[in-house]
């Protein structure tokens, strides 16, 4: 992912609030998920990760949590392109801004995967939890 990506999460907006400066890099979410809805021209891509805030909310307090999910949900989105998917897309994710503000995303390469711009993007969710396996 670009080095977008760490100024994108860390606003106050997006995931500041749980991990000031330092949200999780890159190569330790995994793209659980992508929603296309032509209805409300948007897409929303799902992530997990092991690595948890630093700044746990207080409800979190005693529990055995070692995973974390949040949800981005781009909307307006604008020239959307599907040329393939599998796990090597998903593997694959590139997130940046360009001038105005618009997001270009980039999932797999524009040879195969998703592509797409969008104007605005917002953080629609996040969940800790206990996952299975080791970190």
């Amino acid at each position: 992912m670009s080095g977008d990506w760490t100024g994108i999460l860390a606003a106050p907006d997006f995931l500041g609030e749980l991990y000031g400066d330092v949200p999780p890099a890159p190569d330790r979410c995994d793209l659980a998920y992508v929603h296309i809805d032509e209805r409300e021209n948007s897409v929303t891509l799902g992530f997990d990760t092991r690595h948890l805030p630093e700044d746990s909310p207080e409800e979190w307090a005693g529990r055995d949590f070692n995973a974390f999910a949040f949800s981005l949900v781009f909307t307006g989105v604008d020239d959307l392109r599907v040329t393939g998917w599998g796990a090597t897309e998903a593997r694959q994710v590139d997130v940046s801004v360009q001038p105005g503000g618009v997001f270009d995303v980039i999932l797999g390469s524009e040879g195969s995967g998703i592509t797409f711009h969008a104007p605005a993007a917002r953080l629609a969710g996040t969940r800790a939890y206990l996952a299975s396996g080791s970190p």
